[in-house]
């Protein structure tokens, strides 16, 4: 996930790139707007409503929903925090494993699967430095302002993780059931499932690359590309008749890396 998850950042940035250097060739970006700016955001406070979407998904898909406060130091510099939650849920991928795994009788010594945490609460603290300003013209009456910023912080968030793989209470291993449904038909009628769930709090870094449109004097719309990046845990050498009899087996993975959540996202601004 990682390898894919960096490819996956590294072609959007290149994209945004590739963009900004056209306009650059085409005159799109006026100089004399960059030099005399017509909204200048140093020394107001603002509050933003964001909304982040997944640019891909592995085992785990998250959808952010972030309040931000920041204030502008300059008209190129701005310290921000941002609080929200992530609504997250195992992929079709992560239950297709957990289905088939359960009959998987030969796989008596495992390790759990990586990149499985999901974030949930969180807070970050971060730096917003937008050195690029200028004018799209869009349509020739309405031009477009907006400020090109990277954003890079860090703080706290709170993850669960539910294993697709370890149960510790099978009904029907054939049947790749880890549940306590009385009908194996009717997925319906589980009131509690028995994969192994743990929770932890870790801290969490954040970087963005985005844009910044002015609407007006105080409003504004954002688009941004976000990875969260925080250290994966999952324990190895597991053996699977101890784990699913409630004895501690297996070992924490010495080299668990780093999990990279890469997002899209939407966001609305307020200058007061």
């Amino acid at each position: 996930m990682k390898a894919r998850s960096f490819r996956v950042l590294t072609s959007l940035l290149a994209t945004l790139t590739a963009l900004g250097a056209a306009a650059q060739e085409e005159g799109v970006l006026d100089s004399a707007v960059v030099r005399n700016r017509l909204y200048r955001p140093a020394g107001h406070p603002e509050l933003s409503l964001s909304v982040g979407l997944p640019v891909q998904t592995h085992l785990t898909a998250h959808y952010f929903f972030d309040v931000g406060l920041a204030y502008n130091l300059f008209d190129t510099l701005a310290v921000e925090a941002r609080a929200g939650y992530a609504a997250s849920r195992h992929t079709g991928l992560a239950r297709s494993i957990s289905e088939s795994f359960l009959d998987r009788q030969d796989k008596k010594i495992t390790d759990e699967l990586e990149d499985l945490w999901q974030m949930n609460f969180h807070g970050v603290a971060g730096v917003r430095w937008a050195p690029v300003y200028g004018k799209l013209s869009l349509v020739s009456d309405i031009p477009a302002h907006f400020q090109a910023y990277l954003w890079a912080g860090g703080g706290v968030g709170s993850f669960k993780r539910k294993s697709v793989i370890q149960c510790s209470h099978v009904v029907d291993r054939t049947a790749g059931v880890c549940d306590d449904r009385t009908s194996l038909d009717d997925r319906g009628t589980a009131r509690e499932d028995f994969w192994v769930h743990e929770t932890r709090v870790a801290p969490v870094v954040s970087g963005a690359l985005g844009f910044r449109f002015f609407i007006l004097d105080k409003h504004g719309v954002k688009l941004e590309v976000r990875d969260w990046i925080f250290r994966d845990s999952y324990r190895v050498n597991l053996l699977r008749d101890d784990w699913e009899a409630g004895r501690e087996t297996g070992e924490k993975a010495p080299s668990p890396g780093l999990t990279h959540l890469v997002q899209f996202d939407l966001g609305y601004t307020f200058s007061f």
